[in-house]
């Protein structure tokens, strides 16, 4: 089927946000907005699609009317968004987790954790106060990062008291170098484990069976929506296998390659209310 024929079908609409619905400074602007409100109005599904935890989404996109639901920490979790209710839940098994934090244990001064727990994301106190001093870090997320996180001093004992209930375990990579021998290790070394990056000092661990694209298949079904109908936007690793499972995928021009090889078009950058223009097209399409 041709990409024109596939826009008229579309019914869902899924959107990653940092780096792909929002804006520059992490912002969601007026006609980003917009275009999600129209969507609803249309009959197109608009759904949320993030890393991020449901604790840490931001107040104005959640209120966006027309939005029911969030794919939240990489499919880890569904939330009926006006309810404020996870609906759908995947945690890591007690065996991965163990073994999460033992091969962490072998780069003690380079790797630090975070552990996600019923949409709350709780953050070794040394990761915030790294971040906070990075000047690599761009303002808008240690904004974010101070808004949202809660500081432990003791991580992994948070970790084993919680070790039957956790969303996803983050692996924070200081050290460059070591990202691919740790993304290896972890698909060696560890059982039963989703692993996937959104950004590069970012390893993210959940469920095997979590990730954006089990996340969309399972809101679909909840919606009796072919997966054929369905539209998803991003821009990273993490993305990828979601915007290639879609009827239509979108990866915005930022995008890492991976993103941009899955995706069946490419939009101009997020910095461009890419998304926003292209979620707008699908509107008028439907209201034909």
């Amino acid at each position: 089927m041709k990409i024109e024929e596939i826009k008229n079908r579309i019914c869902l609409v899924a959107f990653d946000l940092d780096d792909t619905a929002l804006d520059g400074q992490g912002k969601l602007t007026e006609k980003t907005a917009y275009a999600i409100k129209k969507a609803s109005q249309c009959g197109i599904e608009p759904v949320i699609a993030s890393g991020r935890s449901f604790n840490s989404l931001p107040e104005d996109i959640i209120n966006v009317p027309g939005i029911r639901y969030a794919i939240c920490s990489n499919g880890a979790n569904i939330f009926d968004v006006l309810e404020k209710k996870c609906i759908s839940s995947y945690t890591l098994n007690s065996n991965s987790v163990r073994q999460i934090v033992e091969l962490a244990d072998d780069y003690s001064d380079t790797v630090f954790l975070d552990a996600f727990t019923k949409g709350v994301p709780h953050t070794d106190h040394r990761v915030l106060d790294s971040l906070l001093q990075n000047d690599k870090i761009s303002e808008h997320r240690k904004i974010y990062l101070k808004k949202t996180r809660i500081a432990e001093n003791d991580i992994r004992s948070f970790i084993r008291q919680n070790e039957t209930g956790l969303d996803c375990i983050n692996y924070n990579v200081f050290d460059s170098r070591l990202f691919d021998q740790l993304m290896y290790r972890l698909s060696k070394e560890v059982e039963g484990v989703y692993v996937t990056s959104s950004i590069p000092e970012l390893i993210e661990i959940s469920d095997e069976k979590s990730g954006k694209a089990g996340g969309l298949k399972r809101i679909a079904e909840l919606l009796k929506i072919d997966i054929s109908e369905t539209a998803a936007f991003g821009n990273a690793d993490n993305d990828a296998e979601m915007i290639r499972c879609s009827g239509l995928g979108y990866a915005v021009s930022n995008s890492s390659k991976e993103a941009l090889d899955a995706a069946d078009i490419i939009i101009g950058p997020n910095t461009e209310e890419s998304v926003a223009d292209a979620i707008l097209e699908l509107c008028s399409l439907k209201s034909l």
